[in-house]
């Protein structure tokens, strides 16, 4: 029987968790829920940064603020631009309390609350230098990074514009507003921003970044390139670049050189063990498996609770044959991970490649009880019936897995076998023929097409289809008793 191959494919790698914070003039996007992007043949690395101009500009519609406040605002400053948030704010404060309506000092009090990731006390203090200073679009776009950071994408987004709307000429908040709509879901009006961004300041490396990652991120990698590409040529040794650019590489077919580029991204990252699992899941994808084996060991020996480097590291060994291995890696993933239906899927293929087949029928089960609509889990586990003699349980879960995937010819042509194999000439003959009209070049199907008509009496129907069995593979011969035309 024709099986169908490994799923391979599925939730084998997950993104590194990008919910860490840094300093507005390098800080990473938090965008964790967006780690279902990275598939094992369609991963992207989405790194976005912010920048935030440093430089206040407030009307003086509020009282000019004493000398000695002035100063801590001064010496709070040089504390923030060296990011010793904590005792930034300790002056800010002091600032404030000298002068409540210094709209500088607190809009700095916000951007060192934030810094310490107090980001809803940062909304507060922004909020209240806006309204002593209205108009000024550096305050929003600070409050948008804080509300980013709050998870608040669409008020986020609308602080941003507010700045934009203030200072149209604004890469910083172009740059955030994409980052916010991104977060949002709303891929494309995100791609435009940090475009708009990266044309108003051909030099900002992050916006350049993010437009590349955002498009890396709708599978449009020959599209992010130039962008990655801008970017490296300021910053050619930055990590989260060169992830992304490996990911674009990949997915623009390039995957020699990704591989090479996630060898940089290792080479100045040695410790990360996210990087080292993409560039073994880009060898794998190369049909590099020794390289992939070493690359996710080396993952897994920085961080081990890694279900999808485990479940990467069986695909890996099954390419290369070694079953048990791809058996125990599997198992293993599926301790971190119990209900992952590609683990299950996988550890059954497993399971029936060695002739296991209860083993693997109750690991196809186990996913079909996650997915139900898992067509090739359906599939496997009626091979795994069949191989038992099970027969009229494989034929009802062939048709299952047809209900699902009725323009599949190799489910057809497994059905066919199974009726076959009951005694069903009649039904095994449709069966196989709807398999040669899904796959005109389905040379076995077309020779057990003939040996049903044979079982039916129909020799000369039977003819034609060995001869075009014979036609599409020379190697299949008429049996024996059965004639040449």
């Amino acid at each position: 029987m024709q099986k169908l191959p490994a799923q391979t494919g599925g939730n084998l790698i997950t993104t590194r968790n990008l919910q860490g914070r840094k300093s507005r003039e390098n800080t990473m996007a938090a965008l964790g829920e967006m780690a279902n992007w990275i598939t094992l043949f369609g991963c992207q690395m989405l790194l976005l940064f912010f920048v935030s101009v440093r430089t206040a500009v407030f009307a003086q519609s509020t009282p000019t603020p004493p000398q000695s406040a002035v100063e801590l605002n001064g010496r709070g400053q040089e504390l923030l631009a060296n990011k010793e948030y904590a005792a930034a704010a300790e002056d800010f404060r002091k600032a404030l309390a000298i002068q409540p309506d210094y709209p500088e000092a607190l809009a700095n009090l916000g951007k060192a609350l934030d810094g310490q990731g107090k980001d809803e006390e940062a909304v507060t203090d922004f909020q209240k230098a806006i309204k002593l200073a209205p108009d000024n679009a550096i305050v929003y776009n600070d409050m948008g990074h804080a509300l980013f950071h709050e998870k608040k994408y669409e008020e986020s987004a609308a602080s941003y514009r507010k700045a934009i709307s203030i200072h149209d000429n604004y890469p910083e908040a172009y740059n955030g507003l994409g980052a916010a709509l991104l977060s949002a879901g709303k891929t494309d009006e995100a791609i435009a921003a940090f475009e708009k961004a990266s044309a108003l300041d051909p030099k900002n490396v992050d916006a350049l970044n993010n437009a590349g990652a955002a498009l890396v991120g709708q599978q449009r990698g020959s599209e992010a390139l130039p962008y990655l590409e801008k970017a490296l040529q300021l910053k050619p040794d930055a990590p989260d670049i060169l992830e992304n650019y490996g990911h674009a590489l990949q997915q623009a077919g390039r995957i020699e050189e990704a591989i090479a580029t996630y060898q940089n991204v290792v080479h100045h990252q040695p410790n990360d063990a996210v990087s080292w699992a993409h560039l073994g899941q880009f060898q794998y994808a190369a049909k590099r498996y020794e390289e992939a084996e070493k690359s996710l060991h080396k993952s897994l020996e920085l961080e081990s609770d890694q279900a999808d480097v485990l479940f990467t590291l069986g695909a890996c060994y099954y390419g290369q044959g070694k079953l048990p291995e791809a058996i125990q890696a599997y198992e293993k993933g599926l301790t971190l991970r119990p209900d992952d239906p590609d683990g299950l899927y996988n550890l059954g293929h497993s399971y029936q490649s060695q002739k296991e087949y209860d083993k693997a029928a109750e690991s196809y089960r186990k996913a079909l009880a996650v997915r139900k609509d898992f067509p090739e889990a359906l599939a496997g586990l009626a091979a795994c019936q069949f191989s038992t003699n099970k027969i009229d349980e494989a034929i009802a879960t062939y048709h299952a897995a047809i209900r699902l995937q009725p323009n599949d010819p190799n489910l057809r042509f497994n059905l066919g076998g199974a009726l076959f194999s009951k005694g069903d000439f009649r039904g095994a003959a449709e069966s196989y023929r709807e398999a040669t009209r899904l796959r005109p070049d389905f040379a076995h199907a077309y020779y057990n097409l003939g040996m049903s008509l044979l079982r039916l009496n129909d020799n000369s129907s039977a003819q034609s289809a060995f001869d075009e069995a014979h036609r599409l593979d020379s190697s299949l011969q008429p049996p024996a008793g059965a004639t040449s035309k």
